[in-house]
């Protein structure tokens, strides 16, 4: 059962299975170099101290918003934002809002957005841990597709709110003077201002999907490792969540829709 709280003088109910529940609307647009980006996101997301300083350790909020696709800024921008005290005994009062990310927040919104098959691209940066996609041996690319994943890390950070250089030196694995660089190519060969490229995206995108398994698989077995726990276990777990992921995703696209 949800708990039920009052929020903008109704009655709100918060799944407590959930984490969090957003929902795209609006028109898709296209945005370079081929992504297709609902672009209004709201929901909702349960927040806890590594987010909120001046909450405690076993207590969290519940964060309301809205992030907004901006043209003139080439990203989402924090449209409205809220807080639910929840359950807890406490105010939340300017000096408790002074101590909330709230664009870090606002992030979690924006996979909402983005076709499912671009959503693995927005993590990308996991792989910063092991050097990126070149630490890889089979990971090799022509030049073309270099340029278009360039293209495509550069501007799904940008819209993000992200360092977008260097998103790229973290998630393929360069140094920053080469990602530099990568990205001066690929801004010159156009990637970053045509929209002609949602079908080489979308193979690409699938191209690489397997190292990020391959990379989450890694840390399963580190993780069962460390704590005894059978890897069987693990993945069939992850397995489990990454479906009910791209389910609940995909339903969320769906009622934006409508």
């Amino acid at each position: 059962m949800g708990r039920m709280m009052w929020h903008h003088a109704c009655m709100t109910t918060y799944p407590s299975n959930q984490a969090a529940q957003f929902s795209p609307s609006g028109a898709s647009i296209l945005v370079p170099p081929g992504i297709p980006l609902r672009p209004v996101v709201k929901g909702w997301a349960r927040v806890r101290a590594d987010q909120v300083a001046a909450l405690e350790e076993s207590q969290e909020v519940i964060a309301t918003l809205r992030v907004e696709y901006a043209e003139t800024t080439g990203r989402f921008e924090v449209a409205a934002f809220g807080l639910d005290r929840a359950e807890h005994p406490l105010e939340v009062s300017g000096a408790f809002f002074r101590t909330v990310q709230v664009h870090a927040i606002a992030k979690q919104a924006i996979p909402a957005a983005v076709p499912s098959w671009a959503i693995s691209l927005t993590r990308l940066r996991s792989l910063r841990s092991r050097g990126g996609l070149k630490s890889f041996p089979e990971f090799t690319l022509s030049d073309a597709d270099e340029m278009l994943l360039t293209a495509l890390i550069y501007r799904i950070a940008e819209i993000s709110g992200e360092n977008p250089a260097q998103a790229v030196a973290d998630s393929i694995g360069l140094k920053q003077r080469t990602a530099t660089n990568w990205i001066a190519r690929a801004r010159a060969a156009g990637y970053m201002t045509s929209t002609e490229h949602s079908a080489a995206a979308r193979r690409l995108a699938a191209a690489i999907s397997p190292f990020q398994s391959q990379h989450l698989s890694e840390q399963m077995d580190d993780s069962n490792a460390r704590n005894h726990i059978p890897a069987d276990d693990i993945r069939a777990l992850v397995e489990r969540e990454d479906v009910a992921a791209a389910k609940a995703i995909e339903r969320e696209k769906s009622r934006g829709n409508d």
